[in-house]
């Protein structure tokens, strides 16, 4: 097939014809989904560490029937089977309602994973709904990660300019909204109309989005779920980012001798050598990311568009489980009060006082408790929805369902519930994998949440037809909108219920 217009060849839409080439992409009952996109160059030899270069142009039609590589990682007990040395992963997927073609213009979601900016992919969702139902595009990414996301060495600033290295992960994000600029409309989506979101690691990334100067007019809204826009500085990562040329062997007397070193090895030796030692994650960068998204919120200098932050209820609930209960045993009650001590050195006997074991139905979730509540919701999610909210439209969420299902590979018991943890809204909205499938109060749910969601999309504001108008957010009289199995309402309790008042006290 020739790589005219979809009309032309009689394709249904299968074919569509982008800026670099023509692809091929599948039709799957009402919808279309278009896999393995290149939006850049593979960034090996010596593209590694640099930013990202537009994808070349290829002739004939590429099927974009499958997803393409993973970025380079490991598996993990979420992920299993999922390790991935292919440095060849720049690559995204388009999904688009049926009916959607080239002037039909309609919103376009674009969905940045998580995983601690060390795993995940685009493929990890299938967002089938979010298309159909929302009637949007969505666009899921894959960007580098870990050291070959993240890694900033004073070395590699030697080679590419002052301040240089670093971001590369996040480079690659900003590189794919160009992407979605230059091509959603062939697909049926509005160049004009894009709302970026993302969870965890990759609502970091909305974040750092949000406060780069290279981002600027690439998106019209803005969705963070479950981060609380965390930045490592340049100094701390370099420091820490010694050990990891140390691990491979880098260490040479000049800085060109150092990254020829580092160019040089397998992505293996790398994975090998993060592991241990390193900082990956975004941090401060000029040009790139010049001040923190926090402080960037707080001046009103930042990407102006509407944002919609929130999480799940019980976000840590995940971690304490991952690393206690699945992999060895549940928090002791002494476990417990150790790590608040740990954590939080003089203020730990007043905030044992305030979550005693005694008030939770074990120690791990008294613990998951405290890092859900002061670290996350008191300093992160609700202090930036006060700072944002001064200078655009900001709205708050609280996912809530106690009925949610579990992950996978959540196959060990666990000693407290696990039904609001952290990633347990994504089977909802991006259709995430769950053990067992929503069932039809969840779907109805799922059909509410995703109602909200498109709405922002299109309008910025979340008052879709038939369901809680939610108003914006305002610190002095605040109002989220929760979402548990009775379905969505509006509620004016989250400080309540992290009890952030308590948290303030210890500030």
């Amino acid at each position: 097939m020739g790589q005219g217009s979809s009309a032309a060849s009689g394709d249904t839409g299968q074919v569509v014809r982008t800026a670099n080439g023509a692809v091929r992409g599948v039709l799957d009952g009402g919808h279309r989904v278009f896999n393995g996109i290149p939006y850049a160059e593979p960034p090996v030899g010596e593209l590694r560490w640099k930013p990202p270069r537009p994808a070349s142009p290829w002739s004939g039609v590429r099927s974009a029937a499958k997803p393409a590589a993973d970025c380079v990682q490991t598996a993990v007990a979420w992920r299993p089977a999922a390790a991935s040395t292919d440095e060849d992963c720049l690559s995204l997927n388009v999904w688009a309602p049926k009916k959607a073609s080239k002037g039909t213009s309609r919103p376009v979601a674009v969905w940045f994973h998580g995983g601690g900016s060390v795993n995940g992919a685009g493929r990890d969702f299938e967002p089938v709904s979010m298309a159909e139902q929302g009637d949007l595009l969505v666009v899921t990414v894959n960007y580098r990660l870990g050291a070959l996301g993240y890694l900033t060495l004073p070395e590699l600033d030697e080679a590419g300019g002052a301040g240089a290295s670093g971001n590369y992960g996040l480079l690659d994000q900003i590189e794919a909204l160009r992407w979605v600029e230059r091509n959603i409309a062939d697909f049926g989506g509005d160049p004009g109309q894009v709302m970026i979101a993302g969870q965890s690691a990759g609502a970091g990334g909305v974040c750092a989005l949000l406060a780069s100067p290279e981002a600027a007019g690439l998106f019209t809204s803005a969705v963070i779920q479950s981060s609380t826009c965390g930045v490592t500085s340049r100094e701390t990562a370099q420091k820490n980012n010694a050990a990891f040329v140390t691990a491979l062997g880098c260490d040479a007397r000049s800085a060109p001798a150092t990254v020829a070193c580092l160019r040089g090895k397998p992505p293996s030796d790398i994975i090998n050598a993060q592991r241990n030692t390193g900082s990956w994650g975004r941090v401060i960068q000029e040009g790139v990311l010049p001040v923190t998204a926090q402080e960037a919120f707080r001046s009103g200098d930042f990407n102006r568009v509407p944002v919609l932050v929130g999480g799940t209820a019980h976000e840590d609930r995940a971690f304490v489980y991952e690393q206690n209960d699945l992999v060895s045993q549940p928090v002791t009650e002494a476990a417990h009060a150790a790590a608040v001590r740990a954590q939080f050195g003089t203020k730990a006997d007043a905030i044992l006082a305030r979550y005693p074991v005694s008030a939770y139905e074990s120690p791990g979730a008294a613990l998951a408790q405290v890092q859900t509540d002061g670290p996350r919701v008191c300093s992160g999610v609700l202090p930036n929805a006060a700072a944002l909210t001064r200078t655009v439209p900001t709205y708050v969420y609280e996912f809530r369902d106690e009925t949610a299902p579990l992950r996978p590979y959540e196959l060990v018991p666990s000693s407290f519930s696990l039904a609001t943890q952290h990633s347990a809204e994504l089977p909802y909205l991006w259709g995430a994998n769950t053990a067992t499938p929503l069932s039809a109060k969840q779907r109805q749910l799922s059909h509410d949440m995703i109602a909200y969601w498109a709405e922002f999309a299109r309008t910025g504001s979340l008052a879709p037809k038939g369901l809680p108008a939610v108003p914006r957010y305002s610190a002095a009289a605040p109002r989220e909108v929760a979402f548990d199995s009775g379905g969505p309402r509006v509620v004016d309790d989250m400080a309540v219920k992290h009890q952030c008042a308590f948290w303030a006290t210890l500030s």
